[in-house]
């Protein structure tokens, strides 16, 4: 597998899952008008909540990860025009979605534009 397969796949496997569950943790944990907050929904440790929340939040950064590679792939530019487009388009992505649901707590995802833009980097340093 060459390597920007390899880098594709850690980002789907391992970094979308690492962020989306961190997100639903702090989503549960802290006191926002996403969680509910009614005992009839989950249980005390509210299991079931931050497995929707995770689940949800899985689809953006597997979407995140797909934009990533498909940019690196065709765009045989420099690092940081390809970095410029990523984050570009990223952030026309957060602003449809905080149009759509009117929640703030959407720019949490910006974290995950830097942690993918940061993979990036450094796969391309190892690359030259």
């Amino acid at each position: 597998m060459d390597r920007l397969k390899k880098e594709f796949v850690l980002n789907l496997c391992v970094v979308s899952f690492l962020l989306s569950f961190l997100y639903s943790v702090l989503i549960v944990k802290m006191n926002n008008p996403l969680d509910s907050g009614t005992p009839y929904v989950s249980d005390p440790g509210e299991a079931v909540v931050l497995t929707l929340f995770f689940l949800i939040l899985y689809v953006p950064h597997l979407v995140i990860s797909l934009l990533s590679y498909a940019i690196i792939k065709q765009a045989k530019w420099s690092i940081t025009k390809r970095l410029f487009l990523f984050n570009g388009i990223g952030l026309a992505l957060l602003g449809i979605l905080y149009f759509i649901f009117r929640e703030t707590i959407v720019f949490f995802l910006i974290f995950s534009f830097v942690v993918f833009s940061a993979i990036s980097i450094l796969n391309a340093r190892k690359m030259s």
